[in-house]
């Protein structure tokens, strides 16, 4: 069934390691138990009932349909504790059960009952806000969106079918005003609630993802772009104008997590989440846990010196960082600059006023054939390769996934493996994977709806109890 250690998130991942080690998979259960049991001695009895739950609920999370039988065995833990756990979910509604498992050759007794969760017994609210847009959206447990809204900050048209009232409450949405926005925030998230019909008493929490320097304990944003909102305690203030809870995430997190609890597959317990964006960032899963440096802060690959004598970061101050040399904010720079000293391209036609150009139109041009755009593209794809490549060599993750609007073209995407594997240590390139996720204007607000539901559903941490 894979690494144990990855069963048991409320155990320590390197302690099980060693139990791994000295024994083999059919005396792992047996020594697992005696250490479960031995580290909850003295233990209050809520909180081992807390963490009992919170792990059942994962295994389910993550392996369901699952038999009761399984769980047992994955988390070393007695049936009748599963079985109590089971019969409590089931009287909230929480799981059902969908099926049976065929009896083993020789094996007595019934067939096991496999269980799984009920996708619309709980709904999440994820927010994300960056530079190019505000998005929200409303899923259910599997991340199924029932309802969303979206605006961009520079075109303030949509392709989205809302109300008035809706879009107008986005328009005036300005990330320079903290307090006046996070109302209208509030007013935009609890009218989408409405419309779509969710019983508030089955919303559990709600994330907002941001990029960013960002300390979860206290759900404030240290350093941004968003300087109005920056050392502002926007959970709590969020959570008050809700009445939910509310946790706040740096935004390539909230992406890398609704990989990990979305994904169509088998995940590997290690994988990189490159995303390539106005800012860069690669969050890592090691054994299954996202990596949180000393600081939350680990993960800004955009800020790695990829040029020592390259040009001051304008996020940052220091000077060659891969953010400024190879972001799509430095595309689009790049791209202005060469366009204001005269050098000839058909993105003046594609965007006359400079003040507009994007990425989007930038990729059109390349498409096209234009020779400035495919020169501008292809430098930021070789420091961009090499920076991944990098990090390859470092960290050794199975896979690496790359989020990035310059990736729809299929050429791009060809162009950046080929400069990762040029730099990657041989005996890696064949171990990493490396897969495009495609672009998604909700990618970023489902990822923090994941995160909410990892935080108060599957961790279960200061959401509302069922029942």
């Amino acid at each position: 069934m894979g690494n144990p250690a990855a069963y048991t998130p409320f155990l320590d991942r390197f302690v099980l390691e060693r139990i791994c080690r000295r024994t083999d998979s059919g005396g792992f259960h047996q020594l697992l138990g005696r250490y479960i049991m031995g580290s909850l001695k003295g233990s209050n009895l809520t909180n081992v009932k807390r963490q009992n739950e919170s792990a059942i609920r994962d295994v389910i999370y993550r392996y369901g349909p699952i038999s009761r039988s399984e769980i047992a065995q994955m988390l070393s833990l007695t049936p009748p504790t599963i079985t109590t756990n089971i019969a409590r979910m089931m009287e909230q509604g929480l799981v059902y059960e969908c099926g049976r498992l065929g009896a083993e050759a020789g094996a007595l007794g019934r067939r096991r009952v496999k269980i799984d969760f009920v996708a619309d017994a709980a709904f999440f609210v994820g927010v994300e806000m960056n530079p190019y847009q505000i998005a929200i959206c409303i899923t259910n447990l599997r991340g199924v969106m029932t309802a969303e809204a979206r605006i961009p900050w520079k075109r303030r048209e949509d392709g989205f079918v809302l109300s008035e009232e809706l879009k107008e409450l986005l328009r005036r949405i300005d990330g320079n005003d903290y307090r006046g926005s996070l109302e209208l925030l509030a007013q935009v998230i609890l009218n989408l609630m409405t419309v779509s019909g969710i019983d508030k008493k089955q919303v559990l929490g709600c994330a907002m993802a941001l990029p960013g320097l960002i300390e979860r304990k206290t759900g404030t944003l240290k350093k941004s772009t968003l300087e109005a909102w920056n050392d502002r305690p926007i959970a709590r203030d969020l959570s008050r104008l809700l009445d939910l809870p509310v946790l706040l995430e740096n935004n390539a997190r909230a992406r890398a997590m609704g990989q990990k609890l979305f994904y169509q597959g088998e995940l590997p317990e290690d994988f990189a989440y490159y995303l390539i964006s106005y800012g860069i960032a690669c969050p890592l899963y090691i054994g299954s846990r996202i990596l949180d440096g000393g600081q939350q802060g680990a993960g800004e690959a955009g800020h790695m010196v990829a040029d020592l004598n390259g040009p001051r970061c304008e996020t940052c101050g220091n000077a060659g960082c891969l953010e400024e040399l190879a972001s799509e904010r430095a595309i689009v720079k790049t791209v202005t600059r060469l366009m204001e000293s005269g050098r000839d391209t058909m993105i003046r036609e594609i965007c006359p006023d400079l003040d507009f150009l994007s990425s989007r139109e930038i990729l059109l041009a390349q498409e096209c054939g234009d020779e400035l755009a495919q020169k501008v593209i292809d430098q930021a794809l070789l420091y961009l390769g090499a920076a991944l490549a990098n990090i390859i060599n470092l960290m050794n993750p199975s896979l690496v996934f790359v989020d990035s609007y310059v990736m729809k073209l299929m050429k791009n995407r060809r162009r950046l493996v080929e400069d990762t594997r040029a730099h990657i240590f041989g005996l890696y390139n064949d171990e990493v994977e490396i897969e495009f996720v495609e672009f998604d204007h909700f990618t970023g607000a489902k990822g923090a709806a994941a995160a909410a539901i990892e935080r108060y559903f599957i961790n279960g941490e200061g959401a509302q109890t069922f029942g």
